[in-house]
């Protein structure tokens, strides 16, 4: 017998500063208690090494609001199946997931939908474009519940971290791909974006066009335009673009729309003359790539930013345990010769 005494609820109140009361509701799951308090017990019932199945403990469930652009483009799909499995996860955490897609590009209408999304929320991960009016109302979010930002960053807002990849880095793969594609003879090109108000569109075109003019000085980039994060409006631009500079021979798609830029290239003929790089492997980049009409295509794997910034929620409310994946997620590069057997 050693005689060594067993925590109570008493020295968990005393250690975290809080009530007996405060520490029952907690640990017995019965609510009613601030986000603050509630983290700050249980980590110290845990150092306290109460002798109870911390991770089980049945605390209230959070509620994590999530605000994303375009719900029937590639990337936003495969972001929703991501939180629909984070659900699933880490439903022993007692999380929920609600997603609200937003269409309007108003800066007064975004910042409506993320404070109404946020309003009932515990935490909030955003995908939106840099405006002062966004900047300001995330930050006014990240005071009161942690926020995290996915796939383009929203600096200065004080959010919690950013998961998704470097766009920087992904733009300059983009400028070597292409330079080395065009080969000493170079070219014409033209860069459409969804949005280059998104931080991580504008970073990738600018590192793009930064190795094209440092290390391949005979490409050229003519144009850069936009389609909104619009599939459609991606063939229209494309058909301009082939009309306007009857040279081009490269393109790179930070945005959607592969399958329309496709449409453009075969109605001119000029599909196998045109190098084409784009982001992100799905069933079409993929039929693309096989046909030889894209050339690579830089993958991020959404589905696994949205399980990664769900984890980092988590985290921050000292429930579960942590994969250790990084937050900045790898870039993949496929090409026709090593794309991955379909699942």
């Amino acid at each position: 017998m050693t005689g060594q005494k067993k925590t109570t609820m008493e020295d968990v109140a005393k250690a975290s500063g809080v009530s007996y009361s405060t520490v029952e509701r907690v640990l017995n799951g019965r609510g009613g208690v601030a986000r603050e308090k509630e983290a700050r017990v249980l980590e110290w019932a845990r150092k306290l090494k109460m002798n109870r199945q911390l991770d089980e403990v049945s605390v209230r469930w959070l509620r994590i609001a999530i605000v994303t652009q375009n719900p029937d483009a590639p990337y936003y799909v495969a972001l929703r199946q991501g939180f629909e499995l984070a659900q699933k996860t880490f439903e022993t955490c007692r999380v929920t997931c609600h997603l609200t897609f937003f269409t309007d590009l108003d800066p007064r209408s975004l910042t409506s939908v993320i404070q109404r999304a946020s309003e009932k929320a515990d935490a909030l991960i955003v995908v939106a474009y840099d405006h002062p009016r966004v900047i300001d109302a995330v930050a006014r979010i990240s005071r009161n519940i942690p926020v995290v930002t996915l796939a383009t960053d929203l600096p200065g807002t004080g959010r919690l971290a950013y998961v998704g990849i470097d766009n920087r880095c992904a733009g300059r793969i983009a400028g070597e791909l292409m330079g080395r594609f065009l080969g000493p003879e170079g070219g014409q090109t033209i860069v459409i974006a969804g949005l280059r108000s998104y931080l991580g569109h504008e970073e990738r075109e600018s590192a793009f066009r930064t190795v094209l003019r440092r290390r391949f000085p005979t490409c050229e980039v003519v144009a850069t335009v936009e389609n909104l994060e619009d599939e459609r409006s991606t063939e229209r631009l494309t058909r301009d673009a082939l009309k306007k500079y009857p040279k081009l021979r490269g393109i790179y798609n930070l945005s959607v729309g592969e399958e329309g830029i496709a449409r453009a290239l075969r109605a001119t003929k000029r599909e196998q003359s045109t190098v084409f790089i784009g982001h992100e492997l799905t069933d079409i980049s993929r039929s693309l790539l096989l046909e030889g009409v894209m050339d690579a295509v830089l993958d991020q794997s959404p589905f696994v930013e949205a399980v990664r910034a769900v984890e980092v929620i988590l985290q921050h409310y000292k429930r579960g345990t942590t994969s250790g994946l990084p937050l900045q997620t790898p870039i993949s590069i496929y090409i026709q010769e090593n794309l991955p057997p379909v699942s």
